[in-house]
């Protein structure tokens, strides 16, 4: 089932002064809610905070979000895993040898869970005009199941290739191109997470997620854009 977006409005009385036997004010307060369908239920969010900010505004954080990703991973890349390679050696040798099994298999489920809680994956993909500008063809359900299949297959080849030590011997350019193509598709995909914390839009579960979990997804965004780089073209 697709999602559906629509806006309601919530009127809420003067409860306390129904109480003390007095008249309600003629001018109730109201809050703007977000409704969505999540596993068949129909679940009422609040408008998020970045959402009812100018559209400008909304476009620039959209791009700060993107410039914070771009500026990490280059950090973590020039800075960060050459620190960790020769203060904790063991830490990043762990990292690498297990990076294809961990990361490729967190992936590779990923993709298997845009059919399994598809209609928590359409919530996420940002609706027409979101931030002043997003547009582009295809449904939500198309989006989610293209990325889906591109997850199973770039994660399943990471696996496959560690599990496999022959199939990487014999087709080499597998686990460079599966990193390459899971780094663009990292990519491709942030506009879904920048939409649930701008646009407060539920995931998995129909709570939103607080500002800290965003957060900590920014980080390890970084932490997967900079891991798939390497895979595609190791360091000497």
């Amino acid at each position: 089932m697709t999602s559906k977006i629509t806006s309601i409005t919530a009127t809420r009385r003067n409860t306390v002064a129904r109480a003390t036997g007095t008249e309600p004010d003629s001018q109730a307060s109201t809050s703007t809610l977000q409704e969505y369908i999540l596993n068949g239920q129909v679940v009422r969010v609040p408008l998020g905070a970045v959402q009812q900010m100018p559209e400008p505004t909304q476009t620039a954080v959209f791009a700060a979000v993107y410039a914070a990703l771009g500026l990490g991973t280059w950090a973590s890349l020039a800075y960060v895993a050459p620190a960790i390679a020769t203060y904790a050696p063991w830490l990043a040798e762990s990292f690498v040898s297990n990076r294809g099994i961990a990361i490729g298999g967190l992936f590779l489920l990923a993709g298997v869970a845009h059919f399994t809680t598809h209609d928590a994956f359409t919530n996420m993909y940002p609706k027409q005009g979101a931030w002043g500008f997003w547009s582009l063809p295809g449904s939500p359900s198309f989006h989610v199941n293209w990325t889906g299949v591109a997850e199973i297959l770039g994660g399943g080849a990471l696996v496959a290739t560690r599990l496999a030590p022959g199939l990487k011997e014999a087709l080499p350019w597998v686990e460079p191109a599966a990193g390459l193509g899971l780094f663009l598709l990292t990519l491709a995909v942030t506009p879904a997470n920048i939409y649930m914390f701008t646009h407060n839009a539920p995931g998995p579960t129909p709570l939103p997620v607080p500002w800290q979990g965003h957060l900590f997804r920014l980080v390890m965004q970084v932490v997967l854009l900079a891991a798939w780089w390497d895979v595609a073209f190791p360091s000497a």
